[in-house]
């Protein structure tokens, strides 16, 4: 059941009622989903509101909220118990809600100011507060040069104090209304607009606030070149928020808060370096123990000071940071002088004792998998090949028995790339699955079984959330034969249930319905904690209780299934002669399920954190 999205309709609703649908236990964390929410989730560039859902015996505290397939999932600590069916409160923490609409309105009324100074530039991407990001993503050159011009479009856009409107509008109404937008909105599909006074509606599914007039002062420190596209970069102005109100006709204008570090100057840094230089002085006079930490460590004097570099205007940063270099330089020398025992020899040397070992590096975790997978399946005759991860709608939707209004070709599930389309072969696309393989293998093979492949390559899908990204990776199995029958299939996911998590892991099929697979099946694996049962006994009390990992006594990892008749014919195989089976699993799914591993979000894999990949 999809969650109603009450933020749609009034940007400034800051608390409402609803029931829980789920409750979900993600590994240390609970998500809850609710019929109905006020909390935005991370999307379109803008992050995820924050706060409580209270009920009557306990309460959520959320950190963080995602869109997963029509429900939103509100993941925070919990305290207390919260049930499903129990009618709750939830409230936003707004001081973060008007912070990130200042962020997103911002964005919106950059893209619009640039399109004023640059008629032909067109945006494709933005960020507006993940990561503590600003910016909006061109396509057309934008240079350093053209930036004032485009700060007094923002200006004269702001300081105009336009009016911010929004509604749902189908593909008719487009039409009805001359809208152009920069995509063909599909006609089964309703979208949200945003217009900003008279200028052109934007496609938006965001919170935002009442006027341009609200946004602040908002400044365009720069232009970045990425892959062949322009990157403006902007900040917003730090305020001082409103006061909490729960609707909009209630809420007060914001107000433009001038606070003290904002009157920051690069005299009165400089006064500063002088008073801690002048400090340092006197605790060396006086001894003081640890100065290191307590002048140069994380929390230390400098680091403080070197805060005040973000309140500087943008002429005096550049000397700014020469005169923090300067004073860092002689911190240090002046700490290192003043500590006895720097620089001097120790009075003995054991040599038989090891050496500190050097970094060393490894293989991603996910290239780890796919190692330990491609080995598994070689050793029982299969072949690894890698098809494009670019490639034909033939391949990835027709040549698979999928009809042309199958809802995998709809531009919300796939990503289309704009390219000139194949006389024969169709449109372009990422690949969703890894089973475009299966035709490419038997053409490959000029048609001629036997055919054992393995396929081992990036997909693409529109979504991304703690248990999917936009890009993954996926195994494909594909076994062509005479007398292929469902035991082979069977046994073959038993087979690496057992070598990949472990002896005594059984697999078990579930009917199911997959376009390119007669009969097709749902793939489970039983788990490695409760042996399949679903229940754990408590060491403590020696009481049977609910296993948390898998909470049945299986995992979901993938489907499978015969190959469908079609799909051999478009293979140029005979399927009164051969039969065939094939499987297709997502690797960091399946990876996730391995026993020890506490993952509760695939997006860490991709997040660059050596913290993280280091410990695998």
């Amino acid at each position: 059941m999809p969650t109603e999205l009450l933020y749609l309709t009034d940007s400034y609703l800051q608390t409402a009622s609803a029931k829980i649908l789920d409750v979900q236990d993600l590994n240390g964390q609970t998500a809850v989903i609710l019929d109905r929410t006020v909390f935005y989730p991370q999307g379109g560039g803008q992050p995820a509101d924050q706060g409580r859902i209270m009920g009557e015996l306990g309460s959520l505290q959320v950190s963080h909220v995602s869109y997963n397939s029509g429900e939103v999932l509100h993941n925070g600590q919990l305290e207390g118990q919260l049930s499903v069916g129990d009618e709750v409160q939830l409230v936003i923490e707004w001081p973060v809600r008007l912070r990130q609409m200042q962020w997103h309105t911002a964005g919106h009324i950059l893209d619009q100011a640039v399109k004023n100074t640059l008629p032909e530039s067109k945006s494709v991407d933005g960020n507006h507060g993940i990561g503590k990001k600003l910016y909006v993503e061109f396509s057309a050159p934008i240079h350093a040069a053209e930036l004032a011009a485009i700060q007094d479009q923002l200006n004269s856009i702001i300081e105009a104090n336009l009016p911010i409107t929004f509604e749902m509008v189908t593909k008719d109404q487009l039409v009805e209304r001359h809208i152009h937008l920069p995509f063909d909105l599909p006609g089964n599909k309703s979208l949200r607009i945003v217009q900003i006074g008279e200028y052109p509606p934007m496609p938006d599914g965001g919170t935002q606030l009442h006027t341009t007039g609200d946004t602040l002062p908002v400044l365009v420190t720069g232009v970045q070149e990425k892959e062949g596209k322009y990157r403006v970069v902007y900040e917003v102005e730090t305020v001082v928020p409103a006061p909490s109100v729960t609707s909009q006709e209630e809420l007060p204008p914001v107000q433009n808060v001038t606070t003290t570090s904002q009157t920051q100057s690069l005299e009165t840094l400089v006064t500063s370096i002088a008073a801690l230089k002048q400090k340092l002085e006197s605790d060396l006079s006086h001894q003081e123990p640890d100065l290191i930490t307590k002048y140069l460590g994380k929390k230390g004097h400098f680091n403080e000071l070197a805060k005040l570099l973000r309140e500087l205007s943008t002429s005096d940063r550049r000397q700014a940071g020469q005169v923090l270099n300067e004073l860092k330089l002689n911190l240090e020398t002046k700490l290192h002088d003043s500590n006895p025992t720097a620089g001097s020899e120790p009075s003995w040397v054991d040599l038989t004792v090891p050496g500190i070992t050097p970094p060393v590096g490894h293989m991603h975790p996910i290239s780890q998998a796919m190692e330990e997978i491609t080995g598994i399946f070689e050793r029982v005759g299969f072949t690894r090949v890698r098809y494009p991860e670019v490639d034909w709608d033939w391949y990835v939707f027709t040549a698979l028995n999928m009809p042309p209004n199958h809802p995998a070709r709809d531009e919300w599930e796939t990503f289309f790339v704009a390219a000139a389309a194949s006389p024969d072969k169709g449109q372009m696309v990422l690949t969703t699955h890894t089973s475009n393989g299966q035709v490419r293998e038997m053409e490959r093979l000029h048609s001629q079984p036997p055919i054992r492949m393995i396929n081992i390559a990036r997909c693409y899908r529109r979504q991304q959330d703690a248990t999917h990204t936009q890009m993954f990776h996926q195994f494909e199995g594909l076994v062509v034969d005479k007398g292929i029958n469902i035991q082979n299939l069977k046994g073959t996911l038993d087979y690496f249930a057992e070598a990949f998590y472990g002896p005594g892991t059984k697999s078990r099929i579930r009917p199911f319905h997959f376009q390119f697979t007669e009969p097709s099946f749902e793939v489970d694996f039983s788990c490695h904690i409760c042996n399949g049962t679903g229940l754990v006994t408590d060491p403590d009390t020696g009481e049977n209780t609910k296993c948390k990992f898998c909470k049945s006594g299986w995992h979901e990892v993938g489907g499978a299934g015969m190959v469908h008749p079609n799909v051999l014919k478009a293979g140029g195989i005979n399927p009164d002669e051969y039969t065939g089976f094939a499987f297709g699993w997502g690797i960091e799914r399946t990876y996730t399920l391995k026993q020890g591993l506490n993952i509760d979000d695939i997006r860490l894999f991709y997040s660059g954190d050596l913290r993280f990949l280091e410990q695998f």
